[in-house]
């Protein structure tokens, strides 16, 4: 039946580089230089001193191998080689026309996916995969005015996964909505009781979030407190350490013992 129109052109017609002959039945077959591997050799048309060759008979093919039935001289003259149809007729196939059906199963490996296209948001919800994590301390003393919150400062990461962290402004932002859970530590140094209680609190975007009391002073001994609770983060939403406290106070510099950490363990 003819075709309306322009007839689709589909198949691979090449012809391969010119091969000399020579004292030998075997050749390498290329394409632009490079080894050219043909399905069978029933796709290849082959002239050998101006006869076409029966494929299967008068010549076989093993990967990119030719072998002709019988060894060639210098005076034969192989005219041309045609590789015809070649696998993928359609050739480029159009946008939006290979489905999911279309590709085999398991055909995409991990190999096809390079780690930088791996990202949160193409993990099914639930799946807290590599989220930022960071813990922070301060990179020395702090005196915490009494009656008044008062932001830690931490200027020292242990660790900083994706580079969430401001020791500038002692703020973690994310950037990757989610579940986090977080954990905060004051302690305070020796010779400070001068307060009667203290609070820690973990502020979400300026306003507390949650936070906890505890009665402290009476002793001259190192003291403080901590907690941890669970924060749902937006990727536009940060959070800071804060102290509140009846007395002037002073954070010690011990750099284990004042933190301030976070960790996803559930993406949005």
């Amino acid at each position: 039946m003819p075709f309306i129109g322009t007839q689709p052109e589909v198949g691979g017609y090449s012809v391969l580089d010119a091969l000399t002959a020579s004292a030998t039945a075997s050749y390498t077959l290329q394409l632009n230089s490079a080894n050219f591997v043909p399905n069978s050799a029933n796709q290849l048309l082959v002239s050998l001193n101006g006869v076409i060759q029966k494929a299967g008979s008068s010549f076989t093919v093993s990967g990119s191998t030719l072998t002709f039935s019988s060894a060639l001289t210098s005076s034969d003259s192989i005219d041309f080689i045609l590789a015809m149809g070649e696998p993928l007729l359609i050739g480029t196939p159009s946008d939006g026309t290979v489905s999911t059906a279309k590709i085999a199963t398991n055909a995409v490996t991990t190999a096809k996916i390079t780690n930088a296209n791996i990202t949160q948001a193409k993990l099914a919800s639930g799946v807290a995969g590599n989220g930022p994590a960071f813990m922070a301390r301060p990179s020395g003393g702090q005196t915490i005015s009494a009656d008044t919150f008062t932001k830690v400062n931490l200027g020292t990461e242990v660790f900083d996964t994706d580079s969430k962290f401001d020791t500038s402004t002692s703020r973690f932002t994310p950037t990757v909505a989610g579940i986090y859970s977080v954990h905060a530590c004051v302690t305070y140094a020796s010779a400070n009781y001068s307060a009667t209680y203290s609070i820690i609190a973990i502020r979400k975007n300026g306003s507390t979030h949650a936070g906890h009391s505890t009665a402290i002073g009476g002793f001259d001994a190192r003291h403080g407190l901590s907690f941890s609770t669970m924060v749902e983060l937006d990727a536009d939403d940060y959070i800071e350490m804060y102290v509140y406290q009846g007395g002037s106070r002073v954070i010690g510099d011990v750099a284990t013992e004042t933190h301030f950490s976070a960790a996803m363990v559930r993406s949005a």
